[in-house]
């Protein structure tokens, strides 16, 4: 009786909490953080496509993007192309998919370590919003990055591969096929993980329906893709695998383990400093659970052997890891219902430092995204915009990211980051402006946005961080010169 009521709790808890953070995120949906570089350099390709039918990039520097835009998987680029055809290119409405997607995950990811994996719903509720509320998977939340869909569909395809009910033969690997390709088309870091996924799912089905389900499910979707860009390999190699070489692991052995375990942590273990001892302590759990029981060991392999190509090629950087944190989250989940853990009794005060900790950053941010609601507001930096961007003419804007959105409801309008301008020419344009909020006494200022500022306490800025279009200038570029003297120290003109 006592265990049905502690499950009761643990469930209305957990779903309070996802209430809350859905509320919230929809409160503050456009306004932490404002529009940025990534969010900017996914939606741009997509608003190109629905304006010119075509699937196409001018703001990505790669060469060839004008023509067909192959530098980064389609994934996130499909649902911002069916996001925009539904809704306007409004801040709010570009995001919305992202926040329930993400939310949609973690419910999910409940109920498959309440119900496929036998987790006490305690244990199940505290992995889950411990994962919640991480410093980097809540900024991944609100930030548009593919992140979101690459744990969406990771965790699907843990909730189909450890489904207790039989399937019929075939439909199984067909299913994890189909999850695995799409998988494929969000980004190459996800490759790995496939991959090992794969060979480990193909060694466990010994049925050839299964094998060929799952192989002719994985292939569906990356074909369907090759068929929409003509088969044009020798592009998608040149473009693809460019942009992700600035991305690789980079240093010898040495540094390239430090960068793994610590290094990309930095900005995250300022506010979560526990995060490498729990990196290294999963890592031996896993390698305990696959010496063990290899049979039962996907998690475990997924995360010794796709990390260890993380470690020796990938990048360290933080928002990467959110992939491998639901693979390190079934590695502990396992490990929980196999050792029949039982759940600490939270009555000690030691526990209450832990939670402010992990709190902090979801506190901070949405106290000062209300706070400073005024100069963040994105609707009102546009029409801000408006009044100074002629309706007549063609344009430019390159800078801040607010110009994609202002671009992609006006058609006479492009934009373009500050560090790829290369496939604008400057006579294209009667006018081109540079939103910035860092002063050019070079450049001729045409107007600077000042919206109404609250003042607020150092603590609350050091602890909220996050831009606001406040002071954004908006300056004219009269010559190809200037556009070239601003534009050097990002991109390297001569």
């Amino acid at each position: 009786m006592q265990v049905g009521a502690n499950r009761q709790i643990a469930e209305k808890i957990f779903y309070g909490i996802l209430l809350v953070y859905l509320v919230l995120g929809l409160i503050n949906l456009n306004v932490i953080p404002i529009p940025w570089l990534d969010e900017a350099a996914c939606l741009e390709p997509a608003v190109m496509w629905q304006r010119t039918g075509n699937y196409i990039s001018k703001a990505w520097p790669t060469p060839g993007t004008e023509q067909l835009f192959l530098s980064y998987p389609p994934g996130i680029m499909m649902l911002h192309r069916l996001t925009l055809s539904v809704f306007p290119a409004d801040v709010f409405w570009v995001r919305l998919p992202f926040l329930i997607i993400h939310l949609g995950s973690v419910w999910l990811l409940f109920r498959v370590s309440q119900c496929n994996l036998k987790l006490d719903a305690r244990w199940a509720a505290l992995l889950c919003l411990y994962f919640l509320f991480d410093k980097a998977v809540f900024e991944i939340s609100r930030s548009v990055r593919s992140e979101v869909l690459e744990v969406a569909l990771l965790v699907a395809w843990m909730a189909v591969y450890t489904r207790l009910k039989p399937m019929r033969i075939g439909l199984q690997g067909l299913l994890l096929g189909l999850l695995s390709g799409a998988m494929l088309l969000t980004h190459l870091k996800l490759w790995p993980i496939v991959a090992v996924m794969s060979v480990w799912y193909a060694w466990q089905s010994f049925s050839p329906k299964t094998i060929l389900g799952y192989a002719l499910g994985m292939l569906l979707l990356p074909m369907c893709f090759l068929v929409f860009i003509d088969f044009r390999l020798g592009e998608l190699y040149a473009q693809l695998f460019q942009h992700s070489m600035e991305h690789a692991a980079g240093g010898g052995l040495h540094v390239r383990i430090y960068n793994y375990f610590v290094g990309r942590f930095y900005p995250v273990y300022k506010e979560q400093p526990w995060l490498p001892l729990l990196h290294g302590w999963v890592t031996w759990l896993a390698w305990k659970q696959f010496r063990a029981q290899p049979k039962q060991a996907l998690p475990a392999a997924v995360w010794l052997f796709a990390g260890l190509v993380w470690l020796l090629f990938l990048g360290p950087y933080y928002r990467y890891f959110m992939p491998m944190y639901v693979v390190g989250l079934w590695v502990v989940a396992q490990w929980l219902t196999e050792t029949q853990r039982p759940f600490p009794a939270l009555r000690k005060w030691y526990w209450l430092p832990v939670l402010g900790l992990m709190l902090l950053p979801f506190v901070s941010r949405h106290a000062l995204g209300l706070a400073q609601r005024p100069e963040r507001d994105p609707k009102a930096c546009l029409q801000f915009l408006e009044n100074q961007v002629p309706k007549t003419g063609r344009i430019l804007l390159y800078g801040n990211e607010i110009g994609l959105y202002y671009a992609a409801k006006h058609s006479n309008t492009d934009f373009t980051h500050i560090t790829s301008p290369d496939h604008f020419g400057f006579d294209e344009y009667d006018s081109i402006y540079f939103l910035t909020d860092v002063p050019h006494p070079e450049l001729r200022m045409k107007t600077i946005y000042q919206p109404k500022q609250y003042a607020l306490p150092g603590w609350m800025y050091a602890l909220g961080r996050g831009g606001t279009f406040a002071n954004m200038r908006v300056y004219v570029v009269r010559s190809e010169e200037e556009w070239k003297a601003v534009a050097k120290p990002f991109y390297g003109w001569d």
